[in-house]
């Protein structure tokens, strides 16, 4: 009765659904059946795997006696061994890089699964929610290359794969811009104002610009159903404005490396929903005290990484691990989660502050096409801004007083003007990163 593809896509997201959505038993012995298949997979395979897990039989290794992958780690198993999965299986291999926005991009391998699971396990997430496929999905990114006119945009008639055949799906829409001054603020919202939004899939720091030169209204009036967040963690004011505004807010948590992680909770805000199709995820070494909060390293063993194997892989991040959600959930349910460790200020006695500042608060004090701040040192922060040649005395006051109170005053702030920021191999544009 149905072609193929969309076929199998459909019972693809059924399947993903009713393995988060099914008993907690049901679900952990299925998650530890792939879990012994992927150790396997990495004994047989694998001498640097070998050498970390034993000549053991999988079914008798305990997840967390294993050691923790480290970036280090996993560069070193990949420039040893590539690809852990071999020709011939009818399945393609591809080279994958994380962004480099804490530090160095990682190489590592990925397969056609891979890449099949994401796009399902996305979908899945507006099937488990309920969400309205008859609505648009509108994406804005930002990208390197400069664009003649500011921002360019591309249209397709749907957004949901192979089951646009089945489902009537709304249009979907790509916008994508270099940088983000005045003009080109304007033509991105007489864009998002031309088509109803629908879903609207943008990062905190383009929704930040954008509420520096308009109403964020205006996305209302564009019939805007839900913002998802991308690339951060959508600072408490933001996400307040759309709550005025009535829009929900639905970040996803995931990485680079291992695809989506987790998934926001609609009635706890800060609270993400394991993908247990996908992940397992511990938290460990909770020592690490944020103002006046406990959390730890997020480990995260990813269920489907046959190319390069990801078991208990640091991702840098901090947090804090529950069985169970508030709202009912009955799942692991990350929380207080602080995002990458580089995205905290270290201070001398070695305590930990989250540091969010939002480019609307910089904008009052000096004018700027885009902004990097770094720690450079435990008693310093550079903040540069670019678009400009130059910046006058009263500016660089107004934003050392601002980042002073932000900070704390032991804090030294460096200003610097520049036309352009070099991000290097990064593709993200973090606001803050520690590099002490």
């Amino acid at each position: 009765m149905l072609d193929a593809a969309p076929k199998e896509m459909l019972s693809a997201i059924m399947e993903i659904t009713l393995i988060e959505m099914s008993s907690r038993s049901a679900r952990e012995r299925w998650q530890q059946v792939q879990l012994r298949n992927l150790l396997n997979h990495a004994i047989q395979r694998s001498a640097f795997w070998r050498s970390r897990i034993g000549r053991k039989e999988a079914s008798d290794a305990d997840l967390a006696s294993l050691p923790i992958l480290t970036r280090q780690d996993l560069r070193t198993q990949v420039a040893s061994e590539g690809s852990l999965m071999r020709p011939g299986l009818g399945l393609s291999i591809s080279t994958h890089a994380t962004s480099g926005s804490s530090g160095i991009p990682v190489k590592f391998y990925v397969s056609s699964v891979n890449m099949s699971y994401n796009q399902r396990r996305s979908l899945a997430q507006y099937f488990m929610e309920g969400r309205d496929l008859s609505f648009n999905r509108t994406r804005i990114r930002s990208i390197d290359a400069l664009i003649k006119d500011g921002i360019s945009v591309k249209k397709e008639k749907g957004w949901i794969g192979a089951l646009g055949s089945l489902i009537k799906s709304g249009e979907n829409k790509h916008i994508e811009h270099c940088t983000l001054d005045t003009q080109d603020c304007r033509k991105l919202v007489q864009e998002l104002k031309k088509d109803d939004v629908g879903y609207l899939i943008a990062s905190p720091r383009q929704i930040e610009t954008l509420s520096c030169f308009f109403d964020l209204r205006f996305l209302k009036a564009a019939k805007t159903a839900m913002w998802i967040p991308t690339g951060e963690k959508p600072d408490s004011k933001l996400i307040e404005a759309f709550n005025d505004l009535a829009i929900p807010v639905r970040a996803n948590y995931s990485s680079e490396e291992v695809g989506q992680i987790g998934a926001a909770c609609g009635k706890y805000p800060g609270y993400y929903h394991v993908a247990t199709s996908n992940v397992l995820v511990e938290v460990v070494d909770r020592r690490f005290d944020i103002d006046g909060i406990s959390v730890g390293k997020v480990l995260v063993t990813h269920l489907h990484s046959y190319a390069t194997p990801f078991i208990r892989y640091d991702l840098g991040d901090l947090a804090c691990l529950c069985e169970k959600c508030p709202c009912g959930h009955d799942g692991p349910t990350i929380y207080n989660l602080e995002g990458r460790q580089s995205s905290v200020i270290k201070r001398r006695d070695g305590g930990l502050s989250a540091f969010h500042i939002r480019g609307k608060e910089l904008r009052a004090r000096a004018d700027f096409t885009e902004y990097r701040m770094r720690q450079t040192a435990l008693d310093k922060i550079v903040i540069e801004f670019g678009g400009r040649s130059e910046l006058n005395a009263s500016e660089v006051a107004a934003v050392k007083t601002f980042l002073k109170e932000r900070a704390g005053p032991e804090f030294e702030i460096e200003v610097k003007a520049c036309e352009q920021i070099d991000w290097g191999p990064s593709r993200k544009r973090p606001g803050f990163c520690c590099e002490v």
